[in-house]
């Protein structure tokens, strides 16, 4: 619901005309970034402090981009209990709530968190029950490839599935480019949705991640990022 909300919402900006300001959202730009793919914030004593998506996924820059799925129900999840295997959990659905039943905590929400975010949650519940509670949550299959989707001056708007992880680029590559004549490729945006299902804005500038100035800019996109070129009325 919170996807489907999200990408009406984008629809709705798009065909206001809303492509310059995106009146009402975040807006950030790539260099602020963390490694998980969310905005970091400067705290009073100018330090970066993450937000509390990156604090909650635990990610740095040498972790994959696998950690930072979102899981779904319909999802199958292993649970590793290091120092108590008896509570190993094999092949664990995600129910169609988002839910999933472990032994000594009963129910638990698994759907949009992460591996990493549902780990914390598990050692945190599990603190009270068990000495000292090692987990590792392991995404074993999920139920359909992500979708990324694509509009505004490109040859085929539309959505795209995600086989492994894709840029920026790349995806413009699958809507068959830019449009050379009218697409404002210094302005493109990404629109996404933190771990707390608020939706933000990634400024990026793709004219210098396509002429080798900043390469940074070409993003890796997100499951359900909304990618929008915009426009060039010079």
């Amino acid at each position: 619901m919170k996807i489907q909300s999200l990408l009406v919402m984008s629809f709705l900006f798009i065909f206001s005309g809303c492509t310059s300001n995106w009146s009402g959202l975040e807006a950030v730009k790539v260099s602020n970034l963390g490694p998980s793919g969310y905005p970091e914030q400067v705290n009073k004593d100018g330090k970066v402090e993450p937000s509390l998506s990156n604090k909650n996924n635990g990610l740095n820059s040498q972790k994959s981009q696998e950690d930072t799925y979102i899981i779904q129900p319909g999802d199958t999840l292993s649970i590793k209990f290091f120092f108590n295997p008896e509570l190993n959990e094999e092949n664990l659905i995600v129910r169609p709530d988002g839910r999933i039943s472990l032994q000594l905590i009963h129910e638990v929400t698994a759907a949009n968190l992460t591996a990493p975010q549902l780990t914390a949650l598990l050692a945190e519940k599990y603190m009270g029950q068990l000495k000292n509670p090692e987990i590792a949550v392991i995404v074993r299959s999920v139920r359909e490839p992500y979708r990324i989707y694509v509009d505004g001056q490109v040859t085929s708007p539309g959505q795209f599935e995600i086989i492994g992880s894709l840029s920026v680029l790349q995806a413009i590559a699958l809507a068959h480019g830019m449009r050379q004549d009218t697409a404002k490729e210094d302005e493109v945006v990404v629109i996404r949705r933190n771990q707390d299902g608020h939706p933000f804005v990634i400024n990026i500038n793709l004219k210098d991640a396509l002429t080798g100035k900043d390469l940074s800019q070409d993003i890796q996109l997100l499951p359900y990022d909304f990618v929008y070129v915009p426009r060039s009325f010079w």
